[in-house]
């Protein structure tokens, strides 16, 4: 008995070393950021690349004109597609946009987009938006559409005014209901870009770390751009390469498959401020005073400021919906000043006149 496990544990243990040499030569013998004959992806280093599923490029006019037949003939499984940079505008489309979606189209190949972002400001975040949804309208993805978070203009800005434009960007594009996800290095990802974008499992994460490894990111993520001098049949010059971690796609998986639980968020359009407003008659009574504001287009209401000193030291603010309003509690014999300003609603924030009415002044009885 003691003999025949010997025999056992020795086959097992051969069987072990057996698998483990055939993986490592597998993997030794395929080419850096290529596929093993197991189907298995290797780094720069012709190690395996643990949970990668898929093999990726993303491209733009600067890969020139690319034969999309040859890449489809090798080991590249997707692609990622610039379609333009910043502002909605037509002279900033990619040039190779179209040519880049039907070479995919055409050959089978599975696709997303990305757009690289200049915003600095909500504004251009919404024309960014209306960028992509402009250009991809007609075509079916099959990745996420990413927003590329790496100029240097938008290094200057506090990680809350970044948050705000990147959250501006991803909800509106979440809302017509497509993944959508951020693309950036790891500089960025750990030092410009706050916790609560990297840390929200809602939006797809891409990170970019050049090495023969791994991403050294610490959050979770699906995308890992490795190197951007990759070579690929069909292509000529240097690509960009990139692994995706999550669940394999085809031209028949949808991009655009979010279900909204709730209506779409509708951003509030840009409203400008009210015209300057003017009192019209102020009256006095005994400790009170009856003011009378002359309409203002497009006001929603008026804020009333008075004081017993022409610098308005000391003043108190009354607000009202109406035109007409009487101030009371104020005291006989005295001189008081009065100004006011027009205000519009922008969802609930008001936006006021820019200058107050000139001053109206009155003696109470």
């Amino acid at each position: 008995m003691k003999k025949i496990t010997k025999i056992i544990i020795v086959a097992v243990c051969m069987v072990i070393a057996f698998t483990l040499f055939e993986n490592s030569v597998s993997a030794a013998a395929a080419k850096p950021w290529s596929k093993t004959a197991d189907g298995k992806f290797v780094n720069g280093n012709g190690e395996i690349i643990e949970g990668a599923t898929m093999k990726g490029i993303d491209v733009s006019k600067w890969n020139g004109n690319i034969n999309w037949e040859k890449v489809a003939a090798t080991d590249v499984d997707y692609a990622i597609i610039r379609c333009g940079y910043g502002d909605n505008y037509t002279y900033q489309d990619d040039a190779y946009w179209e040519k880049n979606v039907k070479g995919c189209e055409e050959n089978n190949i599975p696709y997303g987009v990305y757009i690289y972002s200049y915003a600095t400001t909500v504004s251009q975040a919404k024309s960014e938006f209306n960028h992509v949804m402009r250009l991809i309208q007609g075509h079916m993805l099959n990745f996420p559409i990413y927003l590329d978070v790496e100029d240097a203009t938008q290094k200057k800005l506090s990680k809350a005014a970044l948050a705000k434009i990147i959250n501006t960007f991803i909800q509106l594009i979440h809302n017509q209901g497509y993944e959508v996800g951020i693309y950036a290095n790891l500089d960025w990802w750990t030092n410009y870009i706050d916790a609560s974008i990297a840390s929200n499992q809602t939006w797809f994460k891409w990170v970019a770390q050049y090495n023969n490894i791994g991403t050294t990111y610490q959050g979770v993520y699906q995308m890992w751009q490795c190197t951007s001098t990759g070579k690929v049949n069909g292509i000529n010059g240097d690509v960009d390469l990139n692994f995706w971690f999550d669940k394999v796609r085809t031209r028949q998986y949808n991009a655009k498959c979010i279900q909204l639980t709730t209506p779409p968020v509708i951003p509030a359009s840009e409203v400008t401020a009210p015209g300057r407003a003017s009192i019209q008659s102020l009256k006095k009574y005994k400790k009170k005073v009856k003011i009378k504001i002359k309409k203002v287009s497009g006001a929603k209401g008026y804020q009333i400021q008075y004081s017993k000193k022409r610098s308005f030291k000391g003043k108190k603010n009354v607000y009202t919906t109406a035109r007409t309003k009487t101030i009371k509690k104020l005291k006989s014999k005295k001189t008081y000043y009065f100004r006011v300003k027009a205000y519009k609603l922008n969802s609930n924030k008001k936006v006021y006149s820019k200058k107050w009415s000139k001053v109206k002044k009155v003696k109470v009885k």
